[in-house]
């Protein structure tokens, strides 16, 4: 699956067409799909107002109602414009009429009155050609439908979401269900946008899967991708062929950083964890090898010159580290050549500790918002507005993969490939679930493309995280999500 722009999907569609696809008979199974899903989702509902714009949204809004109308519902069409701006949205308002429906205007008064008799509204106003705020009247529509109370389904974009944008520019609807077209778009990814599409679904509507692959690079992660990226232990594993991790975190204040790491990396199929540090947090897991760092020391990093390489086939450095750590980075990475993450604490500005991720070339960054803000020199604000730019800048001037953590994730490669993950539930807002996150992708990439292990990794979490939150709801704690890997695994194996 992959994510689109409203240019994006406009190529796709010129594509269909120029390969043979008649734009009409994408309009006619768009129509018919949100016909389908509006009988399968709200099937108690008796009477539809279907919402009709001036462009191809209202034409897809215009079969909607003929479908709706031929299964036995009352549909009453509300239209912005009696001539449609395009040739096969026209046409398709012609066979609305053919079969005996009759759009009004849509007025304000129209629109409360139909409100009072409908039982669902389906959106066909703007789809996803927006690009400013809905004002004026339009806007006094919108807020109307809002206020019946009424459940909505919208078509392809909820009227006033920018599709392009993950912060809605103003007055919008929200609603309870949004078919999306051909593909899913940008906005449907990321809050606070994603919470107006509701539930979603993806129609198939006829454009050819070649046309859609090649329309957008953006993937959107769904768990047959994550399975085939995920390691496949062999049967004849040890623990050492199975994958080792050494991580480097932790402090006198944060000694729980380090133990969920470890835990996350355990979790996430790793046959020995390493464990540098001062010290261990009391419940640690006897698991985990303990080498002791001592950060005062003139020479910390002596400490790790015995350990055998095999031991350390991939690196976590950062949970929760010891301030007194920072100006040991460099060194530490040119001695940690093998997969490395960096995490919370390693993710300094320092501009030595830059040039020394540059150099490494196979790290793995995981900033959250304000750490990403941090390091590009924005706000929290700007990284949110723009996550891919955001994430595929610090991919491209660092060298590294770059996990952006959101209420899901983004994963750029220097490269230029991106993808998003979606998943994870809300609980998952508690300290230390990122640790968690970081001990999963030092698991993973201790063999494998870094870019795909690193989706693989994301999505595990964030599905891990649903698993915590159906037993657990918002109170699960970073724990629950390490525990639930297992799990999460093993359903993408099914």
């Amino acid at each position: 699956m992959r994510l689109y722009t409203a240019a994006q999907m406009r190529s796709a569609d010129a594509a269909a067409e120029a390969a043979g696809m008649p734009t009409l008979l994408l309009m006619e199974a768009a129509g018919r799909a949100v016909a389908s899903a509006a009988a399968e989702a709200f099937e108690g509902a008796r009477t539809v107002l279907v919402l009709c714009g001036k462009g191809n949204n209202g034409g897809d809004g215009y079969v909607a109602a003929r479908y709706l109308a031929a299964a036995g519902m009352a549909a009453t069409v509300l239209e912005l414009a009696p001539r449609p701006a395009g040739g096969d949205a026209a046409s398709a308002r012609g066979a609305l009429l053919a079969h005996g429906t009759s759009p009004e205007p849509l007025t304000l008064a129209a629109l409360r009155d139909a409100l009072t008799h409908a039982d669902l509204v389906v959106d066909a106003l703007l789809g996803s050609g927006l690009d400013r705020p809905v004002e004026g009247e339009l806007a006094a529509l919108l807020t109307e439908v809002a206020a019946s109370g009424l459940p909505v389904l919208a078509v392809d974009v909820p009227s006033g979401v920018a599709s392009d944008s993950p912060v809605p520019p103003g007055v919008h609807l929200e609603a309870d269900l949004t078919v999306q077209l051909a593909g899913a778009k940008l906005a449907s990814a990321f809050f606070p946008a994603r919470a107006a599409f509701g539930e979603t679904v993806v129609a198939d509507i006829g454009i050819p899967q070649a046309v859609l692959e090649q329309a957008s690079p953006v993937r959107l992660l769904d768990a047959g991708t994550a399975a085939g990226w995920l390691p496949a232990r062999a049967p004849d594993a040890h623990k050492m062929s199975a994958g080792t991790v050494l991580v480097v975190a932790g402090s006198p204040r944060y000694l729980g950083a380090a133990e969920l790491a470890c835990r996350g990396a355990y979790r996430g199929g790793a046959g020995l964890v390493t464990l540098a540090a001062a010290g261990r947090a009391p419940s640690g897991w006897p698991e985990v090898v303990l080498e002791p760092l001592d950060w005062d020391d003139p020479a910390p990093l002596a400490a790790l010159a015995d350990l055998e390489a095999k031991r350390v086939q991939a690196a976590v450095i950062g949970p929760g580290l010891d301030p007194r750590a920072l100006p040991w980075l460099p060194e530490l990475l040119r001695r940690l050549p093998g997969p490395t993450v960096l995490d919370a604490g390693a993710l300094a500005t320092d501009e030595a500790v830059l040039q020394a991720i540059r150099a490494h070339g196979r790290c793995v960054l995981t900033p959250h918002v304000g750490e990403a803000a941090r390091l590009l020199g924005r706000t929290a604000e700007q990284v949110l507005a723009e996550p891919l730019a955001s994430a595929a800048e610090l991919a491209h001037a660092l060298g590294a993969v770059c996990v952006l953590k959101l209420a899901g994730a983004v994963v750029a490669a220097p490269d230029g490939r991106l993808a998003v993950s979606t998943r994870g539930h809300p609980g998952m807002a508690v300290g230390g679930a990122g640790d968690v996150l970081a001990g999963l992708l030092g698991a993973l990439l201790a063999g494998g493309d870094p870019f795909e292990r690193a989706c693989a990794a994301t999505y595990l979490h964030g599905r891990a995280g649903e698993l915590a939150g159906e037993r657990r709801g918002v109170g699960l704690i970073a724990d629950d999500v390490a525990n639930a890997l297992p799990a999460a695994a093993l359903e993408l194996a099914c």
